[in-house]
């Protein structure tokens, strides 16, 4: 059976907003994991998601919400993520710009959200949401590299596949050269921007290049393999995900742009 992970996202979002747990609960994941700014971050996740609700109930009686864009932003045959854009109508304040973000674990039976992120302010609400663009944050400034031949090399950061230690020394992988520097890999992840995620000891990798994510891996365009440590998987792939979702806020063809959107959904 096919499912429409979009719809069923904006759904549980509205569930969410309106404070309905039991149809929160009944969406997610033994595994399930929960993030946003008015919840405890010590708390197990049914508790945060819980008391979110509780809050939810009250401020959906004062608030409004607008859903501006669903974003497909992910999707391998056992993940899709989905994002949501779109504001919050404060009477007093006007629109505060929110991101919701659902990872789903597909499977045939049915789907089952694994992590739910929810964060605001997004932005300004007088920038358009198409400014939020990954080519530029992706590009910024070129780096200046100097292996350990001596020779220097200029490289754009957005083309690194990953980072790997090796003693002293940092590989830097780029998808036709590699490039091997004098330097110890947490000094170099200084120079990187925030969609570089250190998921490993001696591996930190760019989620633009990110093609698959399971227990024990990440797969990267180009068929790089990169390793996990078991104690630290689920949180290594929260850490992925979210930046993901952070780096990758630009229109793209696989953006969903909602139907006529009631303020109201419901």
């Amino acid at each position: 059976m096919q499912y429409d992970l979009s719809e069923r996202s904006l759904d549980l979002f509205d569930a969410l907003w309106h404070g309905d747990l039991n149809t929160c609960l009944e969406q997610v994941d033994a595994g399930f994991s929960f993030v946003s700014p008015l919840t405890n971050a010590h708390e197990p996740a049914p508790k945060q998601l819980e008391s979110y609700c509780k809050r939810g109930r009250s401020l959906s009686k004062i608030l409004d919400y607008r859903v501006l864009q669903v974003r497909r932003i992910f999707e391998t045959e056992e993940t899709c993520i989905i994002l949501l854009l779109g504001n919050v109508l404060d009477p007093s304040r006007g629109a505060i710009g929110f991101r919701c973000t659902f990872v789903w674990h597909v499977q045939p039976e049915e789907p089952r959200l694994v992590h739910m992120h929810f964060s605001l302010p997004l932005a300004p609400p007088d920038m358009p949401i198409d400014k939020l663009s990954v080519s530029a944050q992706a590009r910024g400034n070129p780096i200046i590299l100097r292996d350990t031949d001596g020779h220097s090399h200029v490289v754009n950061r957005a083309e690194v596949l990953y980072l790997e230690s090796r003693h002293q020394y940092t590989i830097v992988h780029l998808p036709r050269r590699q490039i091997r520097a004098r330097v110890a890999l947490s000094e170099l992840l200084r120079d990187f921007p925030d969609y570089f995620v250190r998921v490993h000891r001696s591996y930190a990798i760019n989620v633009l290049h990110v093609e698959q994510i399971s227990r024990r891996e990440i797969r990267l365009a180009g068929g790089s393999h990169i390793p996990i440590p078991e104690r630290r998987s689920k949180s290594v792939r929260e850490e992925v995900l979210d930046a993901m979702v952070r780096a990758r806020l630009v229109s793209e063809p696989g953006s969903i742009a909602p139907p006529e959107m009631k303020n109201e959904r419901g």
